[in-house]
């Protein structure tokens, strides 16, 4: 099955992980990587091959980034030659459901990032009722 990591600066992951398991009930093989004030980026390099390695069982990883651009994101970037993960930015709690909801034993990493994808664009809207 193929693995989560969800990361974020702060705690955002925690929280997202916490109310999506309100939602679709606790995440198996799923590990949330916070960078936190005062980490260094070895170290918070360290703790995401950790948490890959950790998910990995052979079918991958999908790896969901608060921000585009950031610690986390760049260090993702950096280590993605070493593993099998694909990247997901801009993560919101519908990409998460979406993963909870969709995975199976069947689900590819690709079918799964791209429905994360799919999920998290769907997930926003501008709802105006004066427009």
């Amino acid at each position: 099955m193929v693995g989560i990591v969800v990361a974020s600066h702060g705690q955002l992951c925690e929280g997202i992980l916490n109310s999506v398991s309100m939602v679709a009930g606790e995440l198996e093989q799923t590990k949330t990587v916070s960078l936190v004030p005062g980490m260094t980026p070895d170290t918070y390099a360290q703790m995401m091959r950790d948490a890959i390695s950790e998910m990995d069982t052979g079918d991958g990883v999908v790896v969901l980034i608060d921000l585009l651009g950031g610690t986390p994101f760049n260090t993702i970037g950096s280590l993605a030659r070493e593993y099998n993960v694909q990247i997901v930015t801009g993560m919101n709690m519908a990409a998460v459901i979406t993963l909870a909801l969709e995975r199976s034993e069947d689900t590819t990493l690709d079918e799964l990032a791209k429905l994360a994808e799919n999920a998290a664009h769907d997930g926003i809207k501008l709802l105006n009722p004066n427009s």
